[in-house]
């Protein structure tokens, strides 16, 4: 199906249309409101990613597409009060939590609540909807959103880039370091949603700051669809951990686009995990643009039954003396299948660069199937770049040890499984998240 083809039914027109009055209406600044109607325009002349492009041959929207013109991108319950008011499951994941976190909770387009924190409040650290910063911080937003993650990347950016409603705006200035986390939810509560968050976290010289967002939804029969958009940009000798949990309900499609950009001696810790959805689409570019400016990057896929996960990183070194490190590990039982693309890209310029980029597989069934693809591009002559991939079934001498030991077959298997997953688990620095993935984990084991 083709964007024509679509355009006869209107669909595009009425949605960005519509978008873009309740936009105006919410008080959005005229330059983001031009922004909008240039993704429009953008949408309106782009097709859907054909599948012979390199990063669409092995994932497969149709379903999506055929059905997206059903789906309701302005949906969103009315705001909550105060935490009481929000659904249980998002109360659930806040035990221990409230009044030690900065909390952003999205459900479906719209955000119910926003909640910074006293101590944030007198550092002078911005937590809000990226409603509220177009509004009251445009001066913050404007030469951050849309910088990195251009509209032009493919007609599923254009469109977000055009409804999106939702997200998040994290700043903290110079010298400050964030007192306590920032905690965000995005949630879809029922089949035929979408959802198009948009988020961006900047920090200035020597911030440091905790980001984590959770991605969940309710059990639906229908499909539903999550695009989202995140950019982050530290300033030199900056610090930011910022961790993606995804588990959305079998029903949702979800793709994302994240792009981070790390100045002059400043560090990046990005964990991404990907448990939920029916099938899952993300792409992470990492752009080392500062001398001494270093990406941690590790995460874990654990999929079940015929769950699709396809992940594509991007590790940029545009100047010298840059480090990236990535691990990606991957999980699958059952029919479950997983694609990880990784590129490692050195300009001329980035002598003495350091990256290496792994991507470690563990199959606990025979009809499970991982394919790994990394890569190398290097145009500088004085660097040290390795990338490698493995993909194996359970060790069935450490099954045997175990066994042995008089544990059943499905712990032994389970302890395996969470070693495995150890060295990303151990990097999330909220233990209630923590201690719930590792649940999620025994759960997918059985």
């Amino acid at each position: 199906m083709t964007t024509t083809d679509l355009n006869t039914q209107t669909f595009e027109a009425e949605w960005t249309a519509r978008a873009a009055a309740a936009a105006k209406e919410r008080g959005e600044p005229q330059w983001a409101l031009e922004r909008r109607a240039a993704a429009a325009a953008k949408v309106r002349e782009t097709s859907f990613p054909p599948r012979t492009e390199e990063l669409w041959r092995r994932t497969d929207f149709r379903t999506v597409e055929q059905a997206i013109t059903g789906l309701d991108p302005f949906a969103g319950p009315a705001r909550a009060r105060h935490i009481d008011d929000l659904p249980a499951p998002v109360i659930e994941r806040l035990a221990g939590e409230a009044g030690q976190v900065a909390l952003v909770v999205q459900r479906d387009a719209a955000v119910v609540l926003e909640q910074t924190h006293p101590e944030l409040e007198r550092q002078g650290v911005i937590v809000c909807s990226m409603e509220r910063a177009l509004r009251e911080h445009g001066d913050l937003v404007k030469d951050k959103l849309g910088a990195s993650l251009r509209t032009d990347y493919d007609w599923y950016t254009a469109l977000a880039t055009a409804l999106h409603s939702g997200g998040v705006f994290v700043h903290v200035p110079d010298g400050v370091e964030a007192a306590v986390p920032v905690h965000a939810f995005q949630m879809i509560d029922d089949a035929g949603r979408l959802q198009a968050p948009r988020t961006v976290i900047s920090l200035g010289r020597e911030a440091r700051a905790t980001v984590i967002e959770e991605q969940f939804s309710s059990e639906a029969e229908g499909l539903a669809l999550h695009l989202s958009g995140t950019e982050v940009y530290l300033g030199d000798r900056a610090k930011l951990i910022y961790g993606t949990l995804q588990d959305w309900s079998r029903n949702v499609y979800h793709y994302s686009n994240t792009r981070a950009q790390v100045g002059r001696d400043a560090e990046l810790q990005w964990i991404q995990t990907v448990l939920g959805s029916r099938m899952a689409k993300a792409n992470a570019y990492f752009d080392l643009a500062g001398q001494g400016a270093q990406a941690f990057v590790h995460g874990f896929m654990f999929g079940d039954q015929r769950q699709h996960f396809h992940l594509h990183t991007l590790q940029r070194h545009l100047v010298d003396h840059t480090t990236s490190d990535l691990l990606i590990k991957s999980c699958l039982r059952d029919r479950a299948r997983s694609i990880y693309q990784g590129l490692i890209q050195v300009s001329e310029n980035a002598q003495r660069t350091d990256a290496y980029q792994a991507n470690r597989n563990l199959l606990l069934s025979d009809q499970a199937r991982a394919d790994s693809i990394p890569g190398l591009e290097i145009l500088a002559n004085d660097v040290r770049c390795t990338h490698g991939a493995t993909i194996g079934h359970v060790d069935e001498e450490q099954m045997y040890y175990l066994m042995a030991r008089g544990l059943p077959a499905k712990t032994a298997q389970r302890l395996i499984v969470e070693g495995f997953f150890a060295p990303v688990l151990d990097r999330i620095p909220l233990d209630g998240v923590r201690d719930r993935l590792r649940g999620e984990i025994e759960a997918k084991i059985g």
